[in-house]
């Protein structure tokens, strides 16, 4: 059987090189299907899933105390 320890280290590798080339194609992705920072709809914004939205009241309730 083979050393776990370098089938570990096997497996960390194509693990970061996996990782690398995601960050390489995310980096080289064209900007327009990047959504902006201020582009992000919430859900009051959304059909159908107005039963989702919280109340003003219970959502500065959740902003004060969660983490």
């Amino acid at each position: 059987m083979a050393n776990p320890a370098r089938i570990w280290r096997l497996i960390s590798w194509v693990l970061a090189g996996a990782l690398i080339v995601a960050l390489i194609q995310l980096h080289q992705a064209p900007t327009t299907t990047r959504p902006g920072t201020s582009t992000l709809s919430t859900v009051n914004n959304i059909i159908g899933y107005e039963h989702l939205a919280l109340s003003p009241i219970t959502r500065r309730a959740h902003e004060r105390y969660s983490l």
